[in-house]
């Protein structure tokens, strides 16, 4: 099952946020290398997981056609 954008979110800002806690400097003064890469990281899984759900759903709507043009043949 596929998360939603408001999950991501809330998945990426509690990252940034453990981050964050474990060194103050992180964020300082400018987003630092660590942070562009965990961004990066989400954003690329983020659409995996979107082309993946993409592609299931084109195959059940396949499926069903597919489903409809054997009822109507039988």
């Amino acid at each position: 099952m596929a998360r939603t954008p408001e999950e991501w979110g809330a998945l990426l800002g509690s990252t940034l946020a453990k981050m964050q806690a474990s060194d103050p400097r992180f964020m300082l003064p400018a987003m630092s290398p660590d942070c562009c890469r965990i961004i990066t990281e989400t954003i690329a899984v983020i659409a995996a997981e979107a082309r993946s759900q993409g592609y299931d759903d084109a195959l059940l709507g396949m499926q069903g056609q597919m489903a409809g043009r054997n009822r109507l043949h039988a």
